[in-house]
């Protein structure tokens, strides 16, 4: 799983060690590459966007199925 190795700083700045390619995260997706690295499943991830941004579930589940298809496409999954 190439997202172990993605440096983060919390300004949502990752760096991916492997091609040397940057990017900039939004709160959001710095928060559940976060979680992500810790091994935290989907269900979870749907829950914290529920509390912590105030979205429905519905809303919750979409977007974090995007964000996991979007991370697949990155290979970093």
């Amino acid at each position: 799983m190439k997202l172990e190795e993605l440096l983060l700083n919390d300004r949502g700045f990752a760096f991916d060690p492997a091609d040397g390619q940057s990017y900039q995260l939004s709160p959001t997706a710095l928060r559940l590459v976060q979680l992500l690295k810790q091994n935290t499943p989907e269900s979870e991830l749907i829950s914290v966007l529920v509390e912590e941004y105030e979205v429905d579930e519905h809303t919750a589940s979409r977007d974090v199925s995007l964000f996991l298809q979007t991370l697949n496409e990155l290979d970093w999954l």
